[in-house]
């Protein structure tokens, strides 16, 4: 008989959250009751969560948190800034974190980086080059300290899968994708993060819908930005120098 593991005040506080985590991610559809059994044996490695140590918790927690749970803090934080480049910012930052750089993905965290970074106590009063540089910065991190390791562990994984279970045609299609991304000679963060997100959605460990999709549309834009600046250059002549995945 398996026996439950030792009673301790954060592993009380852990089993609540991760209780109203499943709660909150069934209410707003994004997640099933079958998906939640898959998320405590992969990410907490038992059935139930009386059996797992406070390790086991947190790592379920944290996969509940890719899946869009937010943690409700009971005194009421500023009101966040909710402009486009503040979203790109807030993106980057919660993305850090489910890669594991990030340790603390709360408000205050980032306001903490934003004044060592920009100089300024919000981002609601950094300007454009301000958030340029958040932005700029927030991605060498990415690049610097866990994105290329988090693909290749992810490229493993779904290799994996291929060879034992096999691919769904469209799960081939988004690894054919990834793996064209990652044979392009200048590996920048917007191919790792199209290839991150190919590997994830075949392994069903997105990220909550609305940093996936700022994340996205960041992407888009610079592969429109490079697309205009390339017809620019045709016409006057110029060598357009490639720009659209940096």
């Amino acid at each position: 008989m398996t026996k439950a593991a030792p009673v301790t005040d954060r592993r009380v506080h852990l089993i609540k959250l991760i209780h109203v985590a499943r709660r909150d991610l069934e209410r707003s559809g994004k997640m099933d009751e079958p998906t939640y059994r898959t998320m405590l044996r992969t990410a907490g490695g038992k059935d139930s969560t009386a059996l797992m140590d406070v390790a086991a918790l947190e790592r379920v927690l944290a996969q509940a948190k890719l899946a869009g749970f937010r943690v409700r803090s009971k005194v009421q934080d500023r009101r966040q800034d909710t402009s486009a480049e503040a979203r790109k910012v807030r993106a980057l930052w919660l993305f850090l974190h489910a890669l594991g750089t990030v340790k603390n993905p709360a408000e205050t965290a980032l306001a903490a980086y934003v004044k060592r970074i920009a100089h300024v106590d919000d981002l609601h009063w950094a300007d454009g080059d301000a958030m340029t540089r958040l932005i700029e910065t927030l991605k060498q991190w990415a690049m610097r300290d866990s994105l290329p390791q988090a693909v290749r562990q992810l490229q493993d994984q779904v290799q994996s899968l291929a060879a034992t279970a096999g691919l769904a045609p469209q799960q081939l299609e988004a690894h054919r994708h990834a793996q064209a991304l990652l044979q392009r000679p200048h590996q920048t963060f917007n191919i790792c993060w199209r290839a991150w997100d190919a590997y994830s959605t075949i392994l069903g460990q997105q990220l909550a819908d609305d940093v996936r999709a700022t994340l996205g549309n960041m992407n888009e834009q610079r592969l429109a930005d490079g697309a205009q600046a390339a017809r620019g250059a045709g016409r006057s002549g110029r060598p357009h120098r490639e720009g659209a995945d940096r």
